[in-house]
């Protein structure tokens, strides 16, 4: 699966699998990603969360795309715990 974070003129698209309802194994993060610009507004939005050493530590997702808010817990449709912790660079392949 894949979801959407624009950053200024960068779209990061962010592709995991699910591994149970709470819990998603990260793929790939990344800026070139070309599926994420070309279909940015019809994949899910998502941001990412990170600890202090940059880790990744969860995804919040929302189904439908908003250009004008940043995707939080406040308004989620799903939270996620990543299963492979790494740092956020470590994941673009």
């Amino acid at each position: 699966m894949k979801a959407t974070h624009r950053l200024i003129d960068s779209v990061w698209t962010v592709e995991y699998n699910i591994v149970s309802p709470t819990e998603v194994e990260i793929v790939r993060f990344s800026r070139d990603d070309e599926e994420g610009y070309e279909k940015e507004k019809q994949l899910p939005q998502c941001s990412v969360i990170e600890d202090d050493n940059r880790t990744f530590t969860g995804l919040l997702v929302r189904d439908k795309h908003d250009s004008f808010s940043w995707v939080d817990e406040t308004n989620c449709d799903r939270k996620y715990n990543v299963t492979n912790p790494k740092h956020v660079f470590d994941y673009n392949c």
